[in-house]
């Protein structure tokens, strides 16, 4: 049989690559109070309308347990060979989750190869990881699997919040707490590092911020043969266009769902690339 991919929801894989590729996709949740959502089933509209207006700061969790082991059975019994890449274990215990049960299910599937990885990062940038290793996989397992770790390192995601309000909120600003004293006068540039959201540099304007973004991917595409790359933002969709065009190509716009939402907030722009 094939080698089949199981990914998480904080890819943001747009629907039409998850289709044709054939991804499997475990969805993380989000809550307001009692009130629990998947990720892949509220709509974008929805959940930033409630984030901005409601009182209660959403809350995200991981997969559940029985959505994890009935889409890796599902796979397993169909015959396929797995391979897992799923958002840094440093931000959500989803790839400890799925590792430890597949790591279970290798004694009643003894002829199958599952490996279950850690892409110590989220959103396109752990979808360029999948997207990878699916087109590595013609030549077999392995090739599959160290596509997609070379990827991990071949790859970034840079970013640019509106506010760092919900990252200081959520707890998931790494060294960006050096910032926070000066937060209304910032515009930091963040990336995701060894799985943690990190600080390249401050500016002092939305704009200048944005000049940024475009300087470092410039630079990165000075220094390496860009292979894909993608615009992410939050309920920005003008500025996301004027970002592909200063990058001067015409780049697919993929907006950031509620998981990672929650913790970057609305009006937060970024391109995740990778090089050979």
């Amino acid at each position: 049989m094939a080698i089949k991919f199981i990914t998480d929801s904080t890819a943001y894989l747009p629907e039409s690559l998850i289709i044709e590729k054939d991804i499997s996709v475990l969805s993380l949740s989000v809550s307001f109070g009692q009130e629990v959502y998947k990720e892949s089933e509220i709509s974008h509209e929805f959940f930033y309308k409630t984030l901005q207006e409601g009182s209660d700061f959403p809350k995200s969790s991981q997969p559940a347990l029985t959505d994890t082991q009935r889409k890796l059975e599902k796979l397993l019994d169909e015959g396929h060979d797995v391979i897992g890449v799923f958002l840094s274990s440093d931000m959500s215990g989803t790839y400890q989750t799925t590792y430890l049960m597949a790591e279970s299910m290798k004694e009643n599937y003894p002829n199958q190869k599952i490996e279950i990885i850690d892409s110590k990062t989220n959103c396109m940038q752990l979808g360029l990881c999948v997207l990878e290793g699916i087109a590595a996989s013609k030549n077999g397992f392995e090739a599959a699997v160290k596509a997609v770790n070379h990827t991990i390192s071949h790859s970034r995601f840079i970013f640019i919040p509106e506010t760092l309000e919900f990252l200081k909120r959520g707890g998931r600003i790494g060294s960006a707490k050096a910032l926070l004293s000066s937060v209304l006068q910032i515009k930091p540039i963040l990336t995701v590092e060894d799985g943690k959201t990190n600080v390249i540099s401050k500016v002092r304007t939305r704009k200048k911020a944005m000049d940024a973004l475009v300087e470092l991917y410039n630079k990165d595409k000075g220094l390496h043969k860009i292979k894909e790359t993608y615009i992410h933002h939050i309920h920005c969709e003008e500025d996301a266009k004027k970002l592909s065009q200063a990058l001067d190509g015409t780049y697919r716009r993929v907006p950031i769902g509620p998981v990672i939402g929650t913790h970057v907030g609305p009006g937060a722009i970024g391109i995740a690339y990778c090089w050979e």
